[in-house]
């Protein structure tokens, strides 16, 4: 019986069919709470992570206790790269910013498909791919663009990772997030209010024009998006679970996964 948690990543729906067989033993499904630690910087990790529905922040740690966000890693990924590419131990820090589940499936069944299968090491390098423009793009992005554009890419991230138009953020997280001052998020969530793209009050986010919200982001954001759609494209990956395996009920097409992080 396929976990139909399992159904939620995009990596582990396009494994090859004997890495599937291989992997589906060591599935352990795990509900992540929002703010739980799922590793420390020099920490050596001994599992690797497959948010199906929950969403987590890699941060980068100053020594005064401050953080920024680096990267965002959901459904379309996986929590663990760095040890796959070699590194004894991790050099941020990984924590849930929204509540949900993963797939937990230990280093080194991972590491040796990942070394000996070149499907799910295409599937694996071109997620690595995907995180690094998205590294690099947010670097350049805080940059060159507003608090207002970096805000509205930021909430549209998360929208792309989940099926809810809503979200619980605080201004303070924010602005932690993106490495401003809180003042500033307030300002450009102000102004994004006032032109009805979103609605905010007490922590409770809610996303009114998609669309709009869009337009006011920056390129970043778009050409992430385009990134995301090209990311699956690997010869012999294909979604196996049957919609009888899954909860479908006959007749019912499979969902887009497939790397479509975009549909």
């Amino acid at each position: 019986m396929i976990p139909i948690q399992a159904l939620g990543n995009c990596i582990l729906t396009q494994l090859p069919a004997d890495v599937w067989a291989h992997w589906e033993v060591h599935f352990e499904e795990l509900a992540l709470p929002e703010g739980r630690i799922l590793c420390e910087p020099g920490q050596a990790l001994t599992h690797i992570y497959f948010p199906t529905t929950a969403i987590v922040s890699w941060q980068y740690l100053l020594a005064s206790g401050e953080c920024t966000e680096i990267a965002m890693v959901g459904k379309e990924g996986l929590v663990g790269l760095d040890l796959l590419m070699g590194a004894m131990h991790s050099n941020n820090q990984a924590v849930v910013q929204t509540a949900g589940h993963c797939i937990r499936i230990k280093l080194d069944v991972v590491l040796q498909s990942f070394q000996q299968n070149q499907i799910a090491q295409s599937l694996i390098m071109l997620y690595a791919g995907a995180l690094i423009a998205q590294m690099s793009h947010g670097n350049v992005c805080r940059q060159h663009h507003t608090v207002e554009q970096q805000l509205s890419r930021m909430i549209l991230m998360v929208l792309d990772r989940q099926k809810e138009l809503h979200m619980h953020k605080t201004h303070e997280g924010m602005a932690q997030a993106l490495g401003v001052r809180r003042e500033s998020v307030s300002l450009a969530a102000a102004k994004l209010m006032k032109q009805g793209f979103i609605s905010y009050s007490r922590g409770h986010l809610e996303v009114l024009d998609r669309a709009g919200l869009v337009q006011r982001s920056c390129e970043c954001y778009k050409l992430l998006q385009q990134l995301r759609c090209q990311e699956f494209c690997v010869k012999g990956a294909v979604v196996k679970p049957k919609p009888s395996d899954c909860g479908w009920h006959s007749g019912s097409s499979l969902p887009p996964y497939a790397g479509l992080l975009c549909a």
